[in-house]
């Protein structure tokens, strides 16, 4: 089986999530982490946004009766719209043959109720590079049975600045569901994504400052929420927050990922199920050339059967940990993992190897672990820079293992939450 488990990338960049090399500076020391206290809710007033124009009045478009290819007529709608104007998608559902493009700045695409399906598995996508655009409600209904790794095999594509994907369903397609290509200070909230082939949320080619959060992602062909960094991008996508999503029930691939990035945080997120791979993994990969890791908290999640059952599609268990630390020849370096649940793994609760140090297992809560809870097969780190402390076993305490200190402070910040894009909860219902 290949340690992988990515969309492999085309030409442009990359779909997959993987591998590499090369260390990744840390400019975190300093700072002190401090949890997300609450999950994306729509009426939160302080992440309000107002709305980009009120004096343009909105675009209206309707499905065709009869069903036809409606593909041609929603691009001349969107080449229309002025800065700041909204398209509504009236109720009901369109044909579409081919990607869509958002590229003016500021406007909204609204679509509750509407559900558009595509008919071509490699050209399927809504590319979102008009600059602080937003796309809210609509459902994405995929193609395809062959899992393919281009950006327009994916359904909703985010390039540009600013973009908001928010409360939109993808139902399937042949590659990721959401996918941020180099996107910047980019709100992905509150959307619901399904059995797509490959990842479900998927963030490379130096993605930075993005919000993930309030998602439910199920069924995937692989990680179900992922930021890759390929060497091949020349830049590392960092300042990601991952916070309070539920995800579960992929078939291959990990739950939660950072295979190569920079200032990443994990919070509040419900893992389960996860039938191959690590329930929330940080990594470096040779197989697919990424960069390394660093300054990543991985922080009161809950993480739940693991690799427990061997389900038989195939495809070999990596035996990783429920939560796992691990590199090929790069570094992964500056992490804290603390006060995550972790029940029912089918190897260890918590594992670091290779070349991974400065790092922290703090107050996490491991039970029904079908082998060590804590395993660390890390190489040339001395104990001074790995603290194991507080975690319990069935409701036990568990001593610190050989090779760790129980006591001390990993500078790690994850994420710079301050900094994270204000959501338009304006626009959405």
């Amino acid at each position: 089986m290949n340690r992988s488990l990515r969309i492999v990338s085309a030409a442009l960049a990359a779909l997959a999530c993987s591998a590499g090399h090369a260390p990744v500076p840390v400019h975190a020391a300093t700072l002190t982490y401090t949890a997300p206290s609450h999950a994306f809710h729509p009426s939160r007033a302080s992440r309000v946004r107002p709305a980009a124009s009120a004096t343009l009045p909105p675009v209206i478009v309707k499905p065709a009766v009869d069903g036809s290819d409606q593909a041609d007529a929603l691009q001349t709608a969107l080449n229309a719209l002025q800065a700041g104007q909204t398209l509504i998608l009236s109720p009901g559902r369109y044909t579409v043959s081919r990607s869509l493009s958002v590229a003016m700045s500021g406007v909204v695409v609204s679509g509750y109720g509407a559900t558009l399906a595509a008919t071509n598995p490699a050209d399927q996508t809504i590319v979102m590079s008009g600059a602080d655009s937003t796309l809210v409600g609509v459902t994405l209904i995929g193609a395809g049975t062959t899992r393919l790794a281009t950006p327009a095999s994916t359904k909703v594509e985010v390039t540009g600045t600013g973009v908001q994907v928010l409360g939109v369903t993808v139902q399937g397609g042949a590659s990721a569901g959401i996918f941020v290509f180099g996107g910047r200070n980019v709100a992905i909230v509150g959307n619901t994504v399904r059995a797509t082939l490959a990842d479900g949320i998927h963030m490379t080619d130096g993605a930075a400052n993005v919000l993930v959060q309030g998602n439910t992602v199920t069924g995937t062909g692989d990680d179900l929420i992922a930021v890759v960094s390929y060497l091949s991008d020349g830049r590392v996508s960092n300042n990601v927050l991952i916070d309070h999503n539920t995800v579960s029930g992929n078939y291959w691939g990990r739950g939660i990922a950072v295979v190569g990035g920079q200032a990443v945080t994990i919070s509040n997120n419900t893992v389960d199920g996860v039938q191959k791979a690590a329930g929330i993994l940080v990594a470096q990969e040779d197989s697919w050339r990424t960069y390394g890791v660093s300054n990543v908290v991985v922080d009161n999640n809950v993480v739940s059967n693991v690799q427990n059952a061997n389900v038989d599609n195939g495809l070999l268990p990596t035996q990783q940990g429920a939560l796992e630390l691990d590199t090929w020849s790069g570094t992964v370096s500056y992490v804290v993992v603390t006060r995550n649940r972790v029940t029912g793994s089918g190897y260890t609760g918590f594992r670091a190897l290779g070349n991974v140090c400065a790092f922290e297992a703090a107050n996490n809560a491991f039970a029904s672990i079908a082998q060590a809870p804590v395993s660390l097969l890390s190489r040339g780190c001395p104990a001074g820079r790995i603290v194991v402390a507080g975690n319990t076993l069935d409701g036990v305490a568990l001593v610190a293992p050989v090779g760790a200190s129980p006591s001390g402070t990993i500078q790690a910040t994850g994420a710079a939450t301050a900094t994270m894009p204000q959501v338009r909860t304006n626009l959405m219902r």
